[in-house]
């Protein structure tokens, strides 16, 4: 870095100096963060102590959730903490490596224009770089084609972070589920997982409710039961205190009440054993469900209950749909195959009919810290595994990267362009570099090793044993990566880089009166 230009200098009031005041400012905080969870990247990486405010503890790897916690004030660190964010909704893996790409790409990038490259030309050679890194990445893709193949498993279990228990819950998940819901659009495994302290970690054939009957009189176990929903309160409808000091607002609530009374009586016609609902359920509801033998249940979080739906086929459904005919209410309730109490974690568990197979990945541990980290592990690994059988699979531990490196290191581009395609370059060499750092070998001399294997056995699976330092093929090792997870990390790390060296001045907009 000795080209770096003085502080002092790049403070003159130019328009040349301002852009690299910016230009400096960004570059920095988007290195900060990358240095921030380097650290952690590979099967070596350490852990990050995460403490708030009120001494509350997580202790963490994951790129997502560390840089999610962090005092972000910058705008360039915002910048990139929304590229990383991105990339977990996309794919729901790949968070560290994202950040670490960009913050490589933003330093040599910035590197370059120091030294006199115009940063429109870098910016032109990092967006080429990145279009070809994409295109060769594409040809060294592996499908995956069968549920029960290997492959998966060391997925779930690289992304699980060695978690063995963990890694086979998610891979008998994603094969009870099958490939056509793994298939469905806006379908997320990862999201079938949660998290629960006190408990054993185990494969749940349907799904829970973190909550209990409003009463013990309530049926403990249902069998073969049809369940209703409701996203609203189950209570008459009120009237305001103003209209209740009248006699017609009297009879109103009389008649509200009735009614009210009329429709909960039909659910028993219908032969529902279990009605939920996301507000409260009135004391007046309560009795009467509590008569006809039906479980309530109130204040189900929308997530809970959008999944139960999704799982019984029961359609969400606001109080006054109660009053519609039997036939067109019988059309909107859903069906478990048990619904069972339990009482010494305080929820319910919903069954899934055979009919639609649902699973729930029940992630426990003795402490609240221990099994938060347990939860994300386990998402983690259903998100590669979902990943995988998507779009197919790339030799991992910085194999590929690198390799992607070499082939566009030999079809380099003439003219100025190719100072920043040579950040590209760069850049998809940190990965592996940064994984032999961390399991403790010499990152030059191993990433060096590799290369020259990878050109002499015209093999891109060619990396770095972590646990012996040797030069192997990965791929033979089980060590593989989702394609989409490198495609979203190499592709929002270009945007980012291409985003902070655009940036010709920053400006602290005024206050909105």
């Amino acid at each position: 870095m000795g080209d770096w230009m003085p502080m002092k200098e790049v403070m003159e009031e130019t328009e040349v100096d301002q852009h690299l005041n910016a230009l400096l400012t960004n570059s920095s905080a988007i290195q900060a963060l990358g240095e921030t969870v380097q650290g952690t990247l590979g099967p070596k990486g350490l852990d990050c102590m995460l403490v708030d405010e009120y001494g509350g503890v997580v202790v963490t790897n994951d790129g997502i959730t560390i840089l999610k916690t962090m005092d972000l004030n910058h705008p360039a660190a915002r910048l990139l903490l929304s590229a990383v964010e991105n990339q977990e909704a996309q794919v729901g893996d790949g968070t560290t490596t994202t950040a670490i790409l960009a913050a490589t790409l933003v330093t040599a990038g910035t590197h370059q224009i120091m030294r006199g490259v115009p940063a429109i030309k870098v910016v032109e050679g990092i967006r080429y770089g990145i279009a070809k890194a994409l295109k060769v990445l594409k040809t060294m893709v592996t499908p995956v084609t069968d549920l029960n193949s290997g492959i998966l498993e060391r997925i779930a279990l690289v992304a699980g972070r060695e978690n063995h228990e963990l890694a086979q819950l998610v891979i008998e998940a994603a094969r009870a589920l099958k490939g056509d819901k793994l298939n469905e659009p806006g379908f997320r495994l990862c999201d079938q997982v949660i998290a629960l302290e006190g408990s054993e970690s185990r494969l749940i054939p349907g799904t829970i409710v973190d909550r209990e009957p409003l009463n013990r009189i309530m049926p403990r176990h249902l069998t073969n039961a049809k369940i209703l929903i409701l996203d609203d309160a189950l209570e008459p409808e009120r009237l305001d205190a103003e209209a209740l000091g009248t006699e017609s607002g009297f009879n109103r609530m009389l008649h509200n009440d009735l009614e009210f009374k009329t429709d909960l009586l039909k659910l028993a016609e219908l032969g529902i054993g279990a009605i939920f609902t996301d507000r409260a359920i009135s004391d007046e509801a309560e009795a009467v469900l509590t008569d006809l033998n039906i479980l309530g249940v109130q204040g189900v979080a929308r997530k809970e209950w959008l999944r139960l739906s999704e799982m019984t086929g029961a359609r969400p459904l606001k109080r006054s749909a109660l009053a519609k005919p039997l036939a067109e209410l019988a059309g909107m309730a859903g069906s478990a195959a048990t619904i069972s109490v339990d009482d010494q974690f305080k929820q319910i568990r919903v069954l899934a009919t055979a009919e639609k197979p649902f699973v729930t990945v029940l992630t426990g541990a003795l402490t609240k810290e221990v099994v938060c980290e347990r939860e994300r592990i386990a998402q983690d690994a259903a998100a590669a595994v979902q990943s995988a059988w998507l779009g197919g699979v790339v030799p991992g531990g910085g194999s590929v990267e690198l390799a992607i490196s070499r082939i566009l290191r030999q079809d380099a581009p003439q003219g100025v362009i190719s100072y920043g395609y040579d950040c590209v370059v760069e850049a998809l060499r940190k990965p592996m570099s940064q994984i032999c750092l961390n399991a403790g070998f010499n990152p030059l001399e191993k990433s060096g090793e590799a290369l020259l294997a990878q050109a002499e056995q015209n093999n891109f699976s060619i990396g770095v044993d972590c646990e012996t330092g040797t030069v192997q093929d990965l791929s033979l090792l089980g060590i593989w990566d989702p394609y989409y997870v490198k495609y979203y990390a190499i592709k929002s790390a270009g945007e980012v880089s291409e985003a902070i060296l655009r940036i010709n001045t920053i400006i602290k907009m005024k206050t909105q009166s």
